[in-house]
Formats: C-alpha cells, sequence, structure tokens
C-alpha cells in the first residue's frame, strides 16, 4: 500500500508537470526525470513483491501495468487538463457592459 501511495503521488507529479510545464528556466522537468527513474524503480520493487506472493510472473506485468499504472496516469492527465481549461476561462475577460455614468439611475 505505501509502494501504492508514492506511486499515486508521482504519477500525478508528472501528469501535472505535463500539463503546467513551468516557466523558462524551471527545474520541474529536471524533478520530473528524476520522478520517472524512481517510479520505475518502485515499480520493479512492486513487481518483485508480487512474485515473492508467487503470483504467476505473466500476469504480475498486466496487473501492474493495466491495473494501476496507466489509468491512474490518465486519469491525472485528463483531471489537469480540465483544471487547466476552466483556469484559462476565468482568466479570459468576460463580455463586460457598458459602465453606468454616475448621473445615471435605474
Amino acid at each position: 500500500m505505501f509502494l501504492n501511495g508514492i506511486l499515486f503521488l508521482g504519477l500525478n507529479f508528472i501528469a501535472y508537470s505535463f500539463i503546467f510545464p513551468g516557466p523558462k528556466g524551471s527545474k520541474r522537468i529536471g524533478y520530473l526525470f528524476i520522478t520517472c527513474g524512481l517510479l520505475a524503480y518502485l515499480v520493479q520493487l512492486m513487481y518483485q513483491g508480487l512474485l515473492t506472493l508467487d503470483y504467476p510472473p505473466g500476469k504480475i506485468k498486466g496487473l501492474l501495468l493495466s491495473g494501476f499504472v496507466i489509468p491512474v496516469f490518465f486519469i491525472s492527465l485528463a483531471y489537469y487538463r480540465v483544471k487547466r481549461n476552466r483556469l484559462e476561462k476565468d482568466l479570459q475577460p468576460q463580455a463586460t457592459l457598458p459602465a453606468k455614468e454616475n448621473n445615471e439611475t435605474d
């Protein structure tokens, strides 16, 4: 469970970094590469753990990738894309009505 939690947070960070890359000169891309390396190591640890629990070796790969890694990553990508679109809509100026003069009344 602990490895799944760390893997989940790492996949969310990777998806966030894809959608919000940061300003020019940001260190986020470097952190992204470090995170990818650590997550690959975590997946190997989970694979070894499932091997020690006598899971069939042919099914472990499918279990890890299609059961956790790929769905979490794509759901995170979709979430951050929706979030970015909502932020962009909020930042766009709305069509405003002309302001009333001080001497006008309703």
